[in-house]
């Protein structure tokens, strides 16, 4: 507990008057003294009774780098006019101090995930002061939450279920199913000429049934010395993000942990969360060999072993991992 700026100030006025008051008589006393002292004591003594206050903090949603979320604060308390100042992890951005009052009510803030990684919100430092703003009291709360911040995701240059088919994905053709609308990276051999006659502005394809992949890929990450490990989980990122769009079960092995194939919300979160956790650590050559795609860094850049061929990165990704 101290006093503020402003609190020096009015004891510096004080101690002035109290001066002046034994110069020029009891007057100046009573018309600066008394009412600075009376305001000095009494902000000291409302602040000296604050209970300590309690934050409640909605944490922000896991998302991407250059997402923006909003972190919500709640002081619980008797009522104090409080400060609250969250502390940031390294990898995010923002303005994380709010003046609120100690009453339950609700006060936000913006921040920016900027890198990717787990990274912490809070423990957050909270200031009382009195009416007057002449005194203030810290009090250091010990609460925190973790966002984690996914690694980026870039489009792929090739189709999902074409790269999924160049791995030995794909399943024979038996008899006719349909027709569907022409995707890139479709076979001219399936274009259903005399259906697409039809439809002058659209193409379509022929499906077989069991034609098209198993719906099974795994995705295996090895980051060795000098590799980026950054870098390596955008390129791995890309790849099961969009074969889990197209429909596709993905597995993933890291060193941090690993997944069954499988589809849906669940598994891309937990996907990218272990991207989000990569690290430089090697993965043992026995996971790597079962798996249908590689995503290998290393000194010399970010490669994609695909059917036992190694691609560059840039030419699976449509940007590159950047």
């Amino acid at each position: 507990m101290r006093p503020t700026g402003r609190g020096v100030v009015v004891a510096l006025v004080a101690l002035c008057g109290f001066a002046s008051a034994r110069l020029f008589g009891a007057r100046s006393l009573n018309a600066v003294v008394v009412p600075a002292a009376c305001a000095f004591v009494v902000a000291a003594l409302l602040v000296a009774r604050v209970d300590r206050p309690r934050v409640v903090r909605g944490p922000p949603a896991d998302g991407f780098p250059g997402d923006e979320r909003r972190v919500s604060l709640a002081v619980e308390g008797d009522g104090a006019v409080v400060t609250v100042r969250d502390d940031l992890g390294s990898g995010l951005d923002g303005d994380a101090t709010v003046r609120s009052v100690a009453d339950g009510r609700e006060a936000r803030y913006d921040l920016v995930l900027r890198e990717r990684g787990r990274h912490a919100v809070g423990p957050a430092t909270v200031v009382a002061s009195d009416p007057f703003g002449l005194w203030r009291r810290s009090f250091a709360d010990v609460d925190s939450d973790e966002v984690t911040v996914y690694p980026a995701v870039v489009p792929l240059a090739i189709p999902p279920r074409a790269l999924a088919a160049a791995v030995g994905a794909a399943g024979g053709r038996s008899e006719f199913e349909g027709v569907r609308e022409y995707a890139p990276g479709d076979p001219l051999r399936d274009v259903n000429w005399k259906a697409s006659a039809k439809r002058p502005d659209d193409y379509l394809v022929t499906t077989y049934a069991g034609d098209g992949t198993d719906g099974r890929l795994v995705v295996a990450v090895d980051v060795s010395e000098g590799g980026d490990p950054g870098l390596a989980a955008v390129a791995a990122a890309s790849v099961v993000v969009a074969c889990l769009d197209a429909g596709i079960d993905v597995g993933l092995r890291t060193p941090a942990g690993s997944l069954a194939p499988a589809g849906g919300v669940a598994t891309r979160r937990r996907a990218l969360e272990l991207l989000a956790d990569l690290d430089r650590a090697s993965l043992a050559s026995g996971k790597q060999e079962s798996a249908r795609v590689v995503v290998r860094a290393d000194a010399d850049g970010v490669a994609l072993v695909v059917a036992g061929v190694e691609r560059s990165a840039d030419d699976v990704l449509r940007e590159g991992p950047a």
